[in-house]
């Protein structure tokens, strides 16, 4: 009782950050309702399968079921809809994986406030990552049973479907919470193996074919007068690219800018030493596991979602997005992680001391920005 108070005192100055948190985002939706005008990500939710295969025109054949002219405002109704959805799925989440105690609440606090995560999903409402996070919160809540492999993998075919980059965004984590669910924690076995070569090669599929022969089959004139009688404004005709360009064309445009994106690149390192608090309890996690293969398994993951990102920088210069997606995939891992049986999970560990001068010098820092940013830093 006497430890429960104390913590509870000492949750207050995380208290009031959460508060804040809350408020940045009402402020950012705001701020995007009012003085943003989401021409790039409206034409996203125009484009159907009206020719044919193409990539990211799964959301917008959708979208096409309900209405034939789509006004701009879906952007943000459809965008902020997926926002609570993953916002009430990541407490759920960490209710189920962490329990949402006293003594884990600074850790929640930091996670959720973040500049990397729902802050940054905010100010990007109408772009198709939240998507990729909203599926990893599923994979962790749904019961496991003999087809959670197969239903978690339809629900990545469609992520693939809405932007294909999903394949290294975001499906990389996701399998990673399969291999704990499904094939770590029940008993691993040749056969769970098999099951998931078979779907990850049916993932690659989707991908390549998305990837590499997703490019819209009709003129770009023919394209932009379709969308265009689609659509309730006017659009940008140079968003067309984004289903006429070539892997080769997007990696040129990429390094031809590399010198003056990579002068920001200590601007992510900065934002990523805020969260020092929370990296030293995962390590201390992945530590703690007795199985040396749960540990390797972890480890490998972690490295792999890493490169999977290493080849989105090269291909493409979304920079704030990408950091920030990966930051998003490193908590998910960890909620993972923690489902794997650990001396971590003795009973008197607080994952953040609320109490630490350090963590909540970090922990204010981290509340107060407000977001990391699209394409550049802020």
């Amino acid at each position: 009782m006497t430890l429960a108070l104390k913590r509870g005192t000492a949750n207050r100055a995380w208290r009031w950050m959460l508060a804040v948190d809350g408020a940045i985002f009402v402020a950012a939706f705001a701020d995007d309702l009012y003085f943003h005008v989401p021409l790039l990500e409206y034409i996203q939710y125009l484009v159907t399968y009206r020719f044919g295969f193409a990539r990211r025109a799964l959301v917008g054949t959708i979208v096409s079921w309900f209405t034939d002219i789509v006004p701009i405002w879906w952007v943000y109704a459809i965008g902020l809809t997926a926002w609570i959805a993953t916002l009430v799925l990541f407490v759920a989440a960490f209710r189920k994986v962490f329990g949402l105690t006293e003594k884990n609440f600074a850790l929640f606090v930091f996670l959720a406030g973040s500049p990397f995560f729902f802050k940054n999903f905010m100010i990007s409402l109408g772009y198709f990552d939240i998507y990729g996070c909203l599926w990893a919160l599923v994979a962790l809540l749904i019961p496991v049973g003999a087809f959670y492999p197969l239903l978690i993998a339809a629900g990545c075919v469609g992520l693939i479907l809405m932007h294909h980059l999903h394949f290294l965004l975001y499906v990389p984590t996701i399998g990673f919470i399969v291999a704990v669910r499904y094939g770590l924690l029940p008993g691993f076995s040749a056969a769970k193996l098999c099951y998931g070569a078979v779907l990850a090669l049916v993932l690659s599929a989707a991908f390549v074919a998305t990837a590499l022969f997703g490019r819209m089959p009709v003129p770009v004139e023919t394209f932009l007068t379709y969308v265009s009688a689609r659509a309730s404004r006017p659009i940008d005709p140079y968003a067309a690219h984004l289903w006429y360009s070539t892997l080769g064309q997007e990696m040129r445009a990429t390094w031809s800018l590399i010198g003056k994106n990579s002068a920001r690149f200590p601007v992510y390192a900065a934002l990523i030493a805020l969260h020092f608090p929370v990296a030293s309890y995962f390590r201390a996690m992945i530590r703690a596991l007795p199985s040396p293969l749960h540990r390797n398994v972890s480890v490998a993951a972690l490295a792999a979602i890493s490169i999977g990102y290493v080849v989105i920088f090269a291909v493409v210069y979304d920079y704030s997005r990408w950091v920030s997606n990966w930051a998003v995939c490193m908590f998910l891992v960890m909620h993972a992680v923690r489902l794997l049986p650990s001396a971590a999970a003795a009973d008197g560990e607080t994952p953040v001391e609320p109490s630490k001068k350090t963590n909540l010098v970090l922990g204010w820092i981290a509340t107060v920005i407000p977001r990391v940013g699209v394409t550049i830093p802020f």
